[in-house]
């Protein structure tokens, strides 16, 4: 656990000390405000929390490929890769250590729309009920995000094609929702019945965070979020445990 929390700690640091960080958190404060003024802050009208959450989550999707590109693509640059890979520490630790580091600096960055939050809270009325399952929601989205950034970080020397990767994938997860109307309810492959739609529907993660951005924290939310993070760390495991042997 140690080393774990050593690699943690060295990722973090790294992140605040690359300029791609500020540069990330910007762009996030840039877009957040932009959209915070022109949908959510209307004079006159009732001030929603759903609508932040909704501007947050559109905003991540573009946000954390950026963020999680460098992770592992440049320890494959710069050749430190190999360094690691003679030490004590193991390729689990690797996974670990650099996912709850680039959560760390997720995190931040989601406390700083607080800043967004006070203004509801000075000049409206959030239910506090929603308020903290709004933002457990984003935590555990998050944690899918930085999943599989990491994941294709670990793909590839090339952050840019981390990036794209990353930002591909998440864009199939985040807009999925859109076109599950236009798809049939049942489907018949090979003679048995797929219920397509269902499944479009819950692998989006709209409706998901749908839920939590209205005060609903239910078990099967959290499965699906905490069940894609895994499915992610494990296929990132899997392919540093193949390439240690080529």
């Amino acid at each position: 656990m140690g080393r774990v929390l050593t690699i943690a700690r060295r990722e973090v640091s790294s992140l605040f000390y690359s300029p791609i960080a500020y540069v990330v958190m910007f762009l996030f404060l840039l877009f957040m405000g932009i959209f915070f003024a022109w949908w959510v802050f209307i004079p006159g009208q009732v001030t929603e929390l759903r609508r932040l959450v909704d501007v947050a989550r559109f905003a991540l999707f573009f946000i954390v490929p950026l963020m999680t590109m460098s992770i592992f693509s440049e320890e494959y640059k710069s050749g430190r890769i190999e360094m690691l890979r003679t030490s004590p520490v193991t390729e689990f630790d690797l996974v670990i250590g650099k996912f709850l580091g680039a959560m760390g600096f997720y995190l931040v960055l989601v406390a700083t729309t607080f800043i967004f939050l006070g203004l509801l809270l000075i000049f409206g009325k959030p239910d506090w009920g929603q308020v903290f399952a709004s933002y457990i929601g984003l935590g555990l989205m998050g944690a899918m995000y930085v999943s599989v950034g990491v994941f294709f970080s670990a793909c590839t020397r090339e952050q840019i094609v981390a990036a794209m990767g990353s930002f591909l994938t998440l864009a199939a997860f985040s807009l999925i929702t859109l076109f599950t109307d236009s798809l049939p309810a049942v489907l018949n492959v090979f003679g048995a019945k797929v219920p397509i739609r269902a499944v479009a529907i819950y692998l989006g993660s709209g409706s998901h965070m749908a839920d939590f951005s209205k005060g609903v924290l239910a078990t099967s939310h959290v499965f699906y979020f905490g069940g894609f993070t895994l499915l992610f760390l494990f296929f990132t495991y899997l392919l540093l445990e193949s390439r240690k042997w080529r």
